[in-house]
């Protein structure tokens, strides 16, 4: 809960002054996992930019169809506002705020809803995790190493394959089969009841 209080107010500090550029410490799995209160895997309808009438800021609405709920309770489709995006002409863009391609699958982990009725991925991109079709299934993705972010998990959580895996690999593993990472996400939620 701090860490989502923190969240919020860096969110309403973005909102009120014109920052162009901001960074986020690296989060561990299990922290994205239980700092969000809502987890689900979906796929990108529609984005749309408009002008906030609570804080004048340029904001996206991004709306997602829900096809699996990982954690928390959602409808069939799902819209998230964030802020950026372009508008008559103007852009106004934050680094680290996700943007989400139409189309496209991802699982996402996302804060609550802030008075404002902002909801961002949990530590922003790190929150956001791009689906990808191998020749084999999905893998998922947000670009930092596995075995560095599941580091604070129990490896009883971690299923077998993705464990040997990540053992039997030198480098870093910046996939994991999209079908372990839910299975993962699942007992890490289990686990923190």
């Amino acid at each position: 809960m701090p860490r989502q209080f923190f969240f919020t107010c860096l969110l309403s500090l973005i909102i009120t002054i014109p920052a162009h550029a901001m960074s986020v410490l690296p989060l561990y799995l299990d922290e994205i996992v239980d700092d969000a209160a809502i987890v689900f895997q979906g796929k990108s309808l529609e984005n749309h930019s408009e002008r906030d009438l609570q804080t004048g800021s340029i904001v996206t609405y991004s709306t997602f169809e829900v096809q699996e709920i990982l954690k928390g309770e959602v409808g069939a489709t799902h819209t998230i506002k964030q802020i950026g995006g372009k508008l008559e002409g103007e852009t106004y863009q934050t680094s680290g705020v996700p943007t989400f391609t139409v189309g496209e699958s991802y699982v996402l982990f996302l804060y609550g809803v802030s008075t404002a009725g902002f909801s961002s991925p949990v530590g922003l991109d790190q929150g956001k995790f791009n689906i990808i079709p191998v020749s084999t299934g999905f893998h998922v993705s947000n670009g930092r190493d596995f075995k560095e972010m599941t580091l604070g998990i129990s490896t009883d959580l971690v299923p077998p394959s993705a464990q040997i895996k990540m053992q039997k690999t030198s480098g870093p593993i910046n996939r994991l089969d999209l079908d372990e990472f839910k299975q993962l996400v699942r007992q890490k939620r289990d686990a923190a009841k």
